[in-house]
């Protein structure tokens, strides 16, 4: 399975990992590791979330990696991460 990163996943990413990181670069690590591993066992299936809508209207699945949400789809042989969300901020399914 290929995994591919939305720009928005990877933007979400840089800035939870980058803001913890200024306050605790252990914890940062910790939780940037939590969520790759996550991503690793959805693309091999080893679990599968809830299907929902985002606001946008889009269909995708996800899985909680608290402090963050990874909302994902799967297409064929290919795992996409649309957003790596965090729970503090404002929803962004219907």
């Amino acid at each position: 399975m290929t995994i591919y990163f939305a720009p928005e996943a990877g933007e979400d990413f840089a800035a939870v990992v980058g803001y913890l990181v200024e306050r605790n670069p252990t914890a940062a690590a910790a939780v940037g590791k939590r969520i790759f591993a996550t991503i690793d066992k959805l693309a091999r299936g080893d679990f599968e979330g809830a299907e929902l809508a985002l606001a946008t209207g889009e269909i995708v699945r996800s899985w909680p990696v608290p402090p963050v949400r990874i909302y994902y789809q799967r297409h064929g042989n290919a795992l996409w991460v649309v957003r790596i969300y965090h729970h503090a901020r404002s929803p962004i399914v219907r």
